[in-house]
């Protein structure tokens, strides 16, 4: 009996990050992970690197980066699966706009990358609902991957879901991911853990079976010093002496295992949803909580905006140079202002906060919002557009208040645990 790990990495920056702050994470964790990589003939990683990414690595003159992969890919010991370009959770948006960004991430990728096709595909955050399933099945993936909570059935380990479709649909161990994330398994453990998981099950234990986790890359020298040495590559190493233990790619796994016979629908989920959160019907709970005041504030403002965008679009025949450049504009800013950032840093009760990253997001919905307007205006039909635009700017004004009142309340909560500590 053989034990496949295929494990993916997730990489990606927000559009709007420090550039000091990129460069350090290139120089604690990018290079540094990737070029370890480079050491291990038995490397065999599923890799997604988000094309918006890409783009502030070439910005910033850290292309050395891009060519390590590049190395890693022509030795077949990385593959590099499709996302969307500017990270956005893809089942709060709307499927015209998730196959945008879908098809953005794509003219980046084949415009980098020697031979890049569609394969895999990895949706942010895992976050996965049935309209994500058909947007990239219809675009013509051949798998993509969900949280280990998003599967509705019995666990499989020897065989592989797919959609009605036919789309292959592969879960990650959220468990054992998540114990690496946080640093709470050593090489070791972690090999051990491979070499035993299965052998419990009286049903499995004699037949290969597969297991897939995905993290961040960032867990391996920014989030945890050294990690791609202390962990990563001492895995890979005891690895390479096991006999029933091998790494694969996420891509290669249906040539070993068969399909299951019947077809699911994974649950509306993502890597940071709970059981406790789908009793609650609360599939993405980081980006769109009902509690949370700040994700309600700032979808209204995204739905306001999309009217205001699809106004601006029906402007797009018009030759006056002034109205196309500001649709343009809108247009620029639109695909960079639904990233997931936003509403991932308005989580105070989780720990979770940074009223400065907030507001890049939110000023990031101004500015689409201004240009469409204006690009309404100067077309001479600026009352479509009016309420709201208007109402945009209201709750412009209304989540600064949020981000001042919040940030007090936590200030006074940790000044009455410091005197209760005293």
């Amino acid at each position: 009996m053989t034990t496949f790990w295929a494990p993916l990495l997730h990489t990606y920056q927000p559009t709007f990050q420090d550039p000091e702050m990129l460069r350090r994470i290139n120089r604690e964790c990018y290079k540094p992970l990737f070029s370890m990589l480079q050491e291990h003939e038995n490397s065999a990683f599923s890799l997604n690197l988000n094309a918006n990414l890409i783009d502030m690595l070439q910005e910033f003159n850290l292309t050395e980066t891009l060519e390590i992969i590049n190395y890693l890919r022509s030795e077949g010991k990385i593959e590099l699966v499709g996302t969307a370009k500017f990270h956005p959770i893809l089942p709060l948006i709307p499927q015209k706009e998730a196959k945008h960004q879908i098809l953005l991430n794509e003219e980046t990728h084949k415009n980098i990358f020697n031979k890049w096709e569609r394969n895999g595909f990895f949706p942010p955050e895992l976050s996965i609902n049935s309209n994500t399933i058909k947007v990239v099945q219809e675009l013509g993936y051949k798998w993509i991957l969900s949280s280990g909570i998003g599967c509705p059935v019995n666990w499989s380990s020897h065989q592989i879901y797919h959609s009605s479709q036919g789309l292959h649909l592969f879960f990650r161990d959220d468990i054992l991911s998540n114990k690496i994330s946080f640093n709470s398994i050593n090489a070791k453990e972690f090999v051990n853990h491979l070499r035993e998981m299965f052998n419990n099950n009286n049903e499995i234990k004699n037949v290969d079976n597969y297991i897939i986790t995905a993290m961040d890359s960032e867990t391996f020298g920014h989030h945890h010093r050294n990690y791609e040495r202390k962990f990563l590559s001492k895995v890979l190493e005891l690895i390479n002496e096991e006999e029933e233990i091998q790494l694969i790619l996420i891509s290669e796994l249906d040539k070993l295992f068969p399909a299951h016979n019947n077809p699911i629908i994974p649950r509306d989920s993502s890597w940071s949803t709970t059981e406790e959160d789908l009793e609650d019907h609360i599939a993405y709970p980081l980006w769109d909580h009902p509690d949370n005041s700040i994700h309600q504030s700032y979808w209204k403002m995204m739905t306001a905006t999309e009217h205001l965008m699809k106004y601006a679009s029906e402007l797009s025949h018009l030759e006056e140079p002034i109205i196309r450049t500001y649709i343009e504009t809108a247009r620029w800013f639109y695909d960079r202002c639904v990233c997931s950032d936003t509403t991932w840093w308005a989580n105070p009760d989780r720990g979770i906060w940074s009223p400065n990253l907030i507001y890049k997001g939110i000023e990031l919905i101004m500015e689409t919002a201004l240009n469409a307007q204006l690009a309404l205006t100067y077309a001479g039909k600026h009352t479509l557009g009016e309420s709201y635009y208007n109402s945009i700017t209201s709750y412009h004004g209304f989540l600064l208040m949020q981000l001042n009142a919040i940030s007090q309340n936590l200030y006074e909560k940790s000044i009455k645990k410091l005197k209760k500590n005293d």
